[in-house]
């Protein structure tokens, strides 16, 4: 005897304030509620049928016998045999679905919506029993629309706030480094869900990224929170999913293969092919950090080619270390296609870098230790297409080494080193500097070194032709009018020393008053208008006559100081729709996005084979990748902002602008997505932006430039994890390829090799200071 289904329970009456009860998140599921309602003692609890039927084609004899059906009215299969009377099929059963699915962004848009809803039904008796005499209308009305599908992000901004005595937010009664930080007011009014930063959690551990990451940004947008859940599952594998790889990431935090210094030796190749590679390497246009004095360099490596087994590995570390970059540069600057050939070559070079590293010790110092490392890493970040985890662990590895050896005391201070030395030791600590900042920022964790903690002084501007190991007083820097290998770096410390601020600043967990950041905003205008006149920014139809990496340093200066500014106004964005006193931020924030949208499509125009960058196009890193995506993810952000604040007045003509730079910025990651995986995140998170999901990724190009068809970057890879190398076989004897004694760079000459007769290269090279840009 069948028990018959306990009857469903009746609806309870919903409140006058409850409007998302339990019951309306039932009825907008679409189940029915006698599968949700509680079950009675004693019955036995109904799962669902969760098979699904197929539709049956064939007719019913065809069915029976198992044979091919044409799906005729009758079938020929019937009609052969006879049958075309019998010749049936079984009718499709109505359709009593839903019309629509519950998807789980509906579901974590309901949920929020209650949340909403509970915390303003109690916030008008906290409110009134923490300060009685402070009223606050907009807690009196629900945020939710009657139907429930109001947006998350509105319903967050449309909280209710109080009303402040403190303009600045913060009580400056206690002392900046000793008061017990109170709650900050302003923070009670920030409306972006993301402003404390972006924790993401999964099966294996948690993801953090400060709160001025692009990817936080995009947390900010409600429409992007399944899809990052999506994303996260699919990427999130477990370790045995995996096929093993030669390198997920930097070489040196994974085991390398063990070698000897006699096979490490034996590997060199002739010396006319490392001639040409030592000379490619300080000849380089604007990639190799200058930390090496060539002069120096060259008399040390005479000596090496006397006495090879004599020289220690260290030494011969950075050997490698240069041959490596100047193989890849070469690569990079001399061919559109991939080389397979000399992508083993790289992958060899490389290796070698470190397995001398390893066999020197290098964690106990010494000799050629921070210069080898430096290079190594300047090759690890131009292999590297996205950030990667790795590089920061590895820049981490680098600055402590140099605390260590005590780079960041000024050497004046130790009358044991020599001024020749303690210069050198200058732009060594200089480069570990801004080695920090940018893959820090890029990865949106805290930077390493404090300023509190360094009294090294800024290296002048000298060439390596000024002086030696011999010169008793340096001579006084250069005038700024002359472009020395050190000018840009010089300029770029100006901007980082304000940037070290302002991004302590963002990522203090204390509050910080608009006062501060208004003074911030003002030291980093005045450190842009102090670099010097040949870095200063002028349009490229003033800039004819100017060297390509000249002008792309001048686009490197400005794409950071425009990501300061959105870092240090970001957070306001939100607030200037609700008070006026931050129209500035908002302006100040929402101008220096466009600018680097505005910064991209002219790279990525004058890139071209017939641009005026066309030959520095490989100076671009993904370093620089990360400013383009910071200023696209705060467009987005906006743009949705806007959406759903009526009161938010923006320019039909700044709005206009705004989508077609995004829709430019759309077609440029659509290039790279290939061999870049963030590329690929931008070009899924702007269809879901501009709402052309589901397009295949085509544009309604009307207000788009249409660019030829080109390589993003010359080195074409397959579409690797976000850590890309040039690899060779798992567990390949490095042995069995050899380095050919000639190379296809070009016939050697002696005005292609380097001199040791005259102490140093040319003295008006263009060897520049840094690799990783702005």
């Amino acid at each position: 005897m069948e028990v018959p289904p306990a009857p469903p329970a009746p609806p309870a009456a919903p409140s006058g304030n409850d409007r998302n009860s339990p019951a309306d998140l039932r009825a907008a599921e679409g189940s029915p509620s006698q599968d949700r309602s509680p079950q009675q003692p004693g019955s036995q609890r109904a799962f669902p049928d969760r098979r699904r039927e197929r539709l049956q084609f064939s007719c019913n004899n065809c069915r029976r016998r198992k044979v091919r059906c044409d799906r005729q009215h009758p079938c020929y299969t019937c009609l052969s045999r006879g049958l075309g009377l019998t010749c049936t099929y079984t009718p499709e059963p109505p359709n009593t679905a839903a019309p629509r699915g519950i998807t789980v962004h509906d579901r974590i848009q309901l949920l929020e919506g209650l949340v909403v809803s509970l915390m303003q039904q109690h916030a008008p008796q906290q409110a009134a029993s923490a300060a009685p005499t402070v009223q606050n209308p907009a807690s009196k009305s629900p945020v939710g629309s009657a139907e429930g599908e109001t947006s998350p992000v509105r319903q967050i901004e449309a909280a209710p706030t109080v009303a402040t005595s403190s303009p600045e937010g913060v009580d400056e009664s206690f002392p900046p480094g000793d008061r017990q930080c109170p709650p900050s007011r302003e923070d009670d009014l920030d409306l972006a869900p993301s402003e404390h930063g972006s924790m993401r959690m999964h099966p294996h551990g948690a993801n953090y990224v400060d709160s001025a990451h692009w990817t936080a940004v995009l947390d900010s947008i409600s429409q992007l929170k399944d899809h990052w859940e999506k994303e996260e599952e699919e990427k999130m594998a477990e370790p045995d999913e995996y096929e093993l790889r030669d390198s997920p990431g930097p070489r040196l935090l994974y085991e390398p293969v063990q070698a000897t210094k006699t096979e490490i030796l034996a590997s060199i190749p002739a010396r006319p092919v490392v001639d040409r590679l030592v000379s490619r390497y300080f000849d380089a246009v604007g990639i190799t950090p200058a930390v090496l004095h060539s002069g120096q360099f060259l008399r040390e490596y005479e000596r090496f080619w006397e006495d090879p087994r004599a020289t220690p590995i260290l030494w011969v570390a950075l050997l490698f270390s240069i041959m490596c970059l100047a193989t890849h540069i070469g690569q990079l600057s001399l061919t559109s296609t991939p080389d397979q050939d000399i992508g083993n070559r790289v992958y060899i070079l490389r290796e070698r870098t470190v397995q001398c590293l390893v066999l020197g010790h290098y964690t106990r110092g010494g000799a050629h230790v921070m210069e080898a490392l430096i290079n190594y890493c300047a090759t690890e970040l131009l292999l590297c297409k996205d950030a990667d985890i790795g590089l920061w662990i590895l820049s981490g590895t680098v600055v402590r080494l140099s605390l260590s050896m005590g780079y960041h005391r000024d050497p004046r201070n130790f009358s044991a080193i020599s001024p020749f030395d303690g210069e050198m030791r200058r732009r060594v600590w200089t480069t570990v500097v801004q080695l920090d900042l940018r893959i820090s920022g890029q990865m949106g964790l805290p930077r390493i070194i404090k300023p509190e903690h360094c009294d090294v002084a800024e290296p002048r501007n000298l060439l390596d032709s000024d002086f030696d190991e011999n010169t008793a007083e340096l001579p006084p820097s250069r005038p700024e009018t002359e472009a020395t290998p050190l000018l840009y770096g010089l300029a770029k410390n100006r901007i980082d020393a304000i940037s070290g601020l302002i991004i302590d600043t963002i990522s203090d967990t204390r509050p910080c008053s608009y006062s501060k950041i208004m003074e911030l905003d003002k030291k980093l205008r005045e450190a842009q208008t102090s670099l010097p006149p040949i870095l200063q920014w002028e349009p490229l139809g003033r800039s004819i006559a100017v060297p390509p990496r000249i002008v792309m340093h001048r686009v490197w200066l400005q794409l950071g100081v425009q990501r300061l500014t959105v870092c240090l106004h970001r957070k306001y964005l939100a607030l200037s729709l609700a008070q006026e006193r931050y129209k500035y931020s908002r302006d100040c924030c929402l101008e220096a996005s466009m600018k680097i949208l505005e910064y991209q499509q002219l790279i990525d125009e004058e890139t071209q084979p017939d641009g005026q960058l066309y030959f520095v196009r490989w100076m671009m890193s993904s370093v620089v990748q990360n400013n383009f995506l910071l200023a696209m993810s705060v467009l987005c952000y906006y743009i949705q902002l806007v959406s759903v604040r009526p009161q938010a007045l923006l320019d039909p003509e700044t709005l206009a602008k705004i989508r077609r730079l995004l829709r430019s910025s759309y077609e440029i990651w659509l290039r790279a997505s290939p061999t870049s995986q963030e590329a690929r995140k931008a070009v899924d998170y702007l269809s879901i932006i501009l709402g052309q999901q589901g397009t295949e990724r085509s544009l309604d190009r009307q207000d788009t430039v249409d660019y030829p068809s080109q390589d993003v970057n010359p080195v074409d890879q397959p579409p690797w994890d976000a850590y890309q190398d040039f690899s060779v076989p798992y567990g390949m004897d490095l042995m069995a390829i050899d380095l050919p004694a000639t190379t296809s760079y070009g016939a050697s000459t002696e005005h292609d090799r380097p001199s040791a007769s005259t102490g140093t290269l040319d003295p008006f090279n263009t060897r520049d200071f840094l690799v990783w840009g702005p």
